[in-house]
């Protein structure tokens, strides 16, 4: 199934892909992981959200048989101090934000790693391992004070 595709700009931000008017479809796997680790998840049972609605998230995700839950938590990082402990978060949230892709069979595993580059910038490696055995790495970087505003 394809999902709509994204597209890095030069500012190193995402957004929708077109040809002429229409909108690009596409079913990569970085296409996939940056909709996983950029979409905000429903929040969990209790909890507010810092998005509107209360709950926030994916619409598709309230379906109640929906087996996979799109999206994660790696907004709820981006309120505290930039340190090795922020960076520890990150990793969680976006292997969190992951799983489903191994749950699905797309990925044999999936890991993140984050760490601090420069005084303002963290720079996050994902490296998918599919199911063949070989892999597939993407790097992003967030100016951290951006994500404090």
């Amino acid at each position: 199934m394809s999902d709509l595709a994204l597209k890095r700009l030069s500012d190193g931000c995402f957004d929708l892909d077109f040809d002429g008017t229409d909108l690009l479809l596409t079913d990569t796997l970085e296409n996939a992981v940056i909709i996983s680790i950029g979409t905000y998840a429903r929040a969990a049972t209790g909890e507010t959200a810092n998005t509107e609605p209360d709950i926030g998230g994916w619409w598709g995700d309230a379906v109640e048989d929906n087996l996979i839950k799109l999206g994660g938590y790696l907004h709820k990082a981006f309120h505290g101090k930039l340190t090795a402990a922020t960076c520890r978060d990150i990793e969680g949230f976006v292997n969190d934000a992951l799983k489903w892709m191994v749950n699905d069979g797309i990925a044999k595993s999936t890991s993140c790693s984050a760490s601090i580059s420069g005084e303002e910038m963290i720079t996050m490696t994902t490296a998918i391992t599919k199911p063949s055995g070989s892999s597939e790495t993407y790097t992003y970087e967030f100016n951290w004070e951006a994500t404090l505003a």
